[in-house]
């Protein structure tokens, strides 16, 4: 046996697991919704039972259930915990989509279903890494865990309580989280971290009914004094002008801004795949990615307010919201921001607009040298015949620091499954065929590295 077998046997278990896929990608799991989770943590239990894992579900109170499984192949032999969620975003707005969002197709290469990229389809790669020992080797070379919960895309409002409760089977050398992604040209990428994030509602009411619009010379209008606020905590270059915003945040080594010189990152595919007519920031590849990972954001997800139906109706509204996502660079606390942001919009004659904190993850970084890391780029150099991209932290948000912090277990997002047109959180959310099998093969020989 070798591993070059087990990479062959990932090849030619692909089209199973991909029948698998479909059926996970069917649940429409939307955790914003509450939709379909306990049945889609039962899926997840049977799926890893069968495939020899000793799998639970654990209630949470008020939430849906996080499913644990292990599976060890000796005392002496390192561990590596892979965390998953199955819950996915919601998929609005539906008449984009070209397919039924849950009802899984492969075409031209691709896989196409809410979820497949972020994140199921890491999932069910990494059971194929799994099948592929079991089926050459009779077992993996390492014990391995899973938790799977099913808030993530929420922020894991129920999975902090859970780790706090449960340290002690989290216990691991390492940790993935989630899946990496690949780079347009199919170079695989990993990330030593994630920003956080802190999403707020931002309510403005200025009167307790809707007027005639005829009156809004006088009446005062909730979504005008609501876009006022908002254009205080962003320029239009897209720099968050809070004051103090970026003092705790965490500067690039200069080991960093060397990978980052050294990247493969192309703005102009992104460019490509979502259609857009610019990117902030210009066209320097290495100025892209310095701001895509070391800027925290300020972005409006989502304004409401007034009569949006077909048609006219004449009113001068009496409240409006914004939902405003903030990602934040590693050492960036959300409570912290929190009062910055508070005391910002008081000092600016704001203080009336209301603002509700939503959803929060940490941010979170590890070193280079863990031995998790080393594992990754080994493995990749295995399954590509190259070493990975490897960056700081992610521009998204995840687990990571529940595990660093927390349970004290090195995590990393990637091996992965989606690429940088993969349109997660999206219409149209896909997967490449070929990124697939290569996330299960990099996985597959990341445990030989552990």
């Amino acid at each position: 046996m070798s591993l070059s077998d087990v990479l062959a046997r990932v090849e030619a278990d692909t089209e199973k697991s991909l029948e698998i896929l479909k059926e996970y990608c069917r649940f429409p799991s939307i955790s914003a919704h509450k939709r379909a989770q306990p049945e889609t943590a039962a899926f997840v239990r049977r799926i890893l039972q069968e495939n020899g894992f000793e799998a639970r579900e654990y209630p949470t109170e008020g939430g849906p259930p996080v499913v644990f499984a292990e599976l060890r192949v000796g005392e002496r032999k390192p561990t590596l915990l892979m965390y998953q969620h199955y819950d996915v975003q919601p998929v609005d707005p539906l008449d984009e989509w070209k397919r039924d969002p849950f009802d899984p197709v492969v075409q031209e290469g691709k896989f196409y279903a809410r979820g497949c990229g972020d994140t199921k389809g890491n999932f069910v790669a990494q059971l194929l890494a799994v099948q592929a020992w079991q089926r050459v080797a009779g077992a993996p070379p390492i014990n391995l865990k899973f938790v799977v919960e099913g808030e993530e895309e929420v922020g894991s409002p129920h999975f902090g309580p859970f780790v706090e409760a449960n340290k002690g089977i989290l216990k691991a050398d390492g940790a993935t989280i989630e899946g990496g992604d690949h780079l347009h040209d199919g170079t695989p990428k990993i990330e030593l971290g994630c920003k956080g994030t802190m999403y707020v509602d931002m309510i403005c009411r200025t009167a307790k009914v809707d007027q005639h619009s005829s009156y809004a010379t006088i009446a005062p209008n909730p979504a005008w004094r609501l876009i006022h606020a908002l254009s205080t905590l962003r320029d239009r270059n897209g720099r968050v002008t809070i004051p103090g915003w970026l003092e705790d945040a965490r500067r690039p080594t200069a080991r960093e801004i060397r990978y980052l010189k050294a990247s493969g990152f192309r703005g102009q595919a992104l460019k490509e795949f979502w259609g857009a007519s610019e990117l902030l920031g210009g066209d320097n590849d290495y100025e892209l990615l310095r701001r895509l990972l070391y800027w925290p954001t300020c972005t409006i997800c989502g304004f409401i307010s007034g009569y949006t139906g077909e048609g006219s109706k004449t009113v001068n509204p009496a409240v409006a919201r914004a939902k405003v996502d903030f990602r934040l660079v590693p050492n960036m606390k959300s409570d912290k921001q929190f009062a910055k942001l508070m005391e910002h919009l008081r000092s600016k004659g704001f203080g009336d607009i209301e603002v509700l904190p939503t959803d929060s993850l940490e941010g979170s970084s590890i070193s280079m040298t863990a031995r998790v890391v080393k594992a990754a780029i080994k493995g990749a150099v295995d399954a590509y015949g190259r070493e990975p991209e490897v960056w700081p932290w992610s521009a998204g948000a995840s687990a990571n620091g529940f595990f660093n912090e927390v349970v004290g277990v090195p995590s990393i997002s990637g091996p992965g499954v989606s690429y940088d047109g993969s349109n997660y959180h999206a219409p149209n959310e896909n997967i490449r065929i070929p990124d697939f099998i290569g996330g299960a093969k990099h996985m597959a020989a990341m445990f030989a590295h552990m």
